[in-house]
């Protein structure tokens, strides 16, 4: 795949994690995910028509987010693959999900998961 739209940099808050705390009370993460789309026919009419509507996506997994109730970051991503071909259909999927904050003393950085779906 040699085009895609990427979104990054989308902030969640969400009740993910192995410990009761984790899921009762939430915490933030971040995820940036791709479509794998022709971006050809958009690009040379400029017709929002011919193109993806990335808008849908981010609101879909904000929303997505406030409602989703799990322990692993595994589970998460596989979620939010699944509500990404819901919004946009088989076509090839990116992600990375990182948890921004984990309860490992001493450790102050985030730890992620990439995932694909579809891509070459």
């Amino acid at each position: 795949m040699t085009e895609a739209i990427h979104v990054r940099g989308l902030r969640v808050w969400a009740h993910v994690g192995v410990y009761e705390h984790e899921r009762r009370h939430g915490q933030w993460f971040e995820l940036a995910f791709s479509l794998g789309v022709d971006l050809g026919a958009v690009a040379r009419s400029d017709d929002l028509s011919q193109g993806f509507d990335y808008g849908r996506g981010i609101a879909a997994l904000q929303e997505q987010a406030r409602t989703v109730r799990c322990l692993t970051l595994e589970h998460y991503s596989e979620r939010i693959l699944d509500l990404l071909e819901d919004c946009y259909g088989p076509i090839p999927l990116a992600l990375e999900l990182s948890k921004c904050q984990v309860p490992v003393p001493g450790f102050d950085g985030s730890v992620a998961v990439s995932r694909k779906r579809r891509w070459g």
